[in-house]
């Protein structure tokens, strides 16, 4: 009996955590008042709500009730609402998304998908806050912007966030990482203003990342004020836009396994993150340095982009944590301090070591969408001018003049884009202007193959050249392609010396 008893304990402690974790089921009037109001004209499957009102199971306790436009009439309870609004098997009227910010919490947001697409298809700048848990934890940077697109709703490979909402949109940007959202997010970039359109790209604005070229060691100086000081050298292949207080120091202790003695030792490791940063295979990494061991760049395993200057030490001889500053517009340096009388540091106060799990990376699948465009409307003119474009497009002979006339496409079809009124037309003006920038990118490289085979090939189409190619890079984040297209601006160098 007293296993049964225990176990009976457990479930019944499980049950009322879950139920302390999950959407009310009831709201109180004047929300319910307010839910009534949005889910009315709705569409709820293949129905419409034809009308809601507000009931009541206690004088706390408020649900909705409506009919549907078969003449049935239902009781809808908030923690249903909520699944079916995140399921999209409740919609609202005029491309509104129903949201619950707090999965506990039975108070309400909208979004306004048509104003949130719009703004996301103009922006040029991303604002990224990194969040808890991050070593960025706190820090706002922002990010140019390359692209824009919506998933289609009947996407599933990219997965939901940590709290089950599934992801909607996918924002790509320079520097080759792309940002999955869902509709709260959406609704909070919309809410903090954190998709610009800047006319002029400042020097905060984060583009392609940095390459890390070199780490540079400066050996202890003499003893002042009974401190000596030493430190390393970032060396980065462009000017950075980032502060001391942008590369965050984590240390922790982690285990290691010895082979040949079979057994585990313990060693104090210091990461120094390096935001928005890349790392050649030409580091050389630095032996020993003081009480540093083994200091070099490696690639994080969690984020893409992000690299972090690494070493072990000695926790004996280290109580001052170093300081990182700006000595450059290429470079930073991470002082270190060695004190003569050394304390040593509380292993308690050291950051165990987190678990890092690679970041998921998966495919776009393209879907059409087939249902019919009216051209009685912004988003059906603008959408026909583009399939018109397009079609002329196909029967012109000369390379250049077929890529001019794609680009011409590509910008209609982007204006559709702006006049979309649902996911549906959204998606669909989105994956005809994909196809098309494919379409130039492989124009653009024969064109080039071509060119550069023609005797006496120089004066000013190389210059002319590269900047189509530059052009046809900002269509793609496709690493093979990429490379495809470094390739190319190379003999295009080659041929204009």
């Amino acid at each position: 009996m007293k296993p049964n008893f225990w176990f009976l304990t457990i479930a019944l402690l499980g049950l009322s955590l879950n139920q302390a974790f999950a959407m009310p089921k009831y709201t109180d009037k004047e929300n319910a008042m307010a839910l009534a109001r949005v889910l009315d004209k709705g569409s709820f499957g293949r129905f419409t709500v034809a009308s809601t009102y507000v009931q009541n199971e206690s004088p706390k306790d408020y649900y909705v009730s409506v009919i549907l436009s078969d003449g049935s009439s239902q009781k809808w309870y908030v923690d249903q609402i909520f699944n079916w609004s995140r399921e999209d098997k409740l919609l609202l009227s005029e491309n509104r998304s129903l949201l619950f910010l707090d999965p506990r919490d039975t108070r309400f947001v909208l979004l306004d998908k048509n104003v949130f697409h719009r703004q996301a298809l103009q922006a040029n700048v991303y604002v990224k806050l990194y969040g808890n848990g991050d070593t960025l934890e706190g820090q706002k940077f922002q990010y140019q912007i390359k692209s824009f697109n919506l998933i289609s709703p009947n996407e599933t490979a990219f997965g939901r966030d940590e709290t089950g909402s599934q992801y909607r949109y996918i924002v790509d940007l320079m520097n080759g990482t792309s940002e999955l959202l869902t509709y709260e997010d959406a609704y909070r970039l919309l809410k903090n203003n954190f998709l610009l359109t800047l006319k002029d790209l400042g020097d905060d604005v984060l583009s392609r990342a940095y390459q890390v070229t070199k780490v540079v060691p400066t050996p202890k100086g003499p003893v002042e004020d009974g401190v000596a000081q030493f430190g390393v050298e970032i060396q980065f292949d462009q000017n950075i836009a980032l502060s001391g207080e942008n590369f965050p120091i984590e240390i922790y202790e982690r285990k290691l396994y010895n082979q040949r003695t079979k057994e585990f030792t313990k060693e104090f490791v210091m990461d120094i993150t390096i935001p928005n940063s890349e790392k050649t295979n030409l580091i050389r990494p630095i032996t020993s340095l003081e009480f540093l061991n083994n200091v070099e760049v490696v690639k994080s395993s969690k984020y893409p982009k992000r690299t972090f200057l690494r070493a072990s030490f000695n926790p004996d001889v280290m109580d001052i944590p170093p300081v990182v500053y700006k000595n450059s517009d290429t470079s930073v340096y991470v002082n270190f301090f060695a004190l003569i009388d050394q304390t040593v540091i509380s292993r308690g106060m050291l950051l165990e070591e987190k678990e890092r799990k690679a970041l998921e990376r998966e495919t776009f699948r393209t879907i059409r969408v087939k249902k019919a465009i009216k051209s009685d409307s912004d988003y059906g003119r603008a959408f026909i001018a583009g399939l018109e474009t397009q079609k002329n497009a196909l029967a012109i002979k000369d390379e250049q003049a077929r890529i001019e006339k794609l680009l011409e496409a590509i910008r209609q079809f982007e204006e559709s884009a702006l006049y979309a009124e649902s996911d549906a037309q959204l998606y669909n003006a989105l994956t005809k202007r994909n196809q098309l920038r494919e379409n130039v990118i492989t124009l653009t490289m024969e064109l080039i193959e071509s060119r550069l085979k023609q005797p006496n090939f120089g004066g000013s189409s190389p210059k002319t050249l590269l900047d189509q190619l530059e052009r046809a890079e900002s269509f793609t984040g496709n690493p093979d392609v990429l490379k495809s297209i470094e390739q190319a601006r190379e003999k295009l160098i080659a041929a204009q010396e």
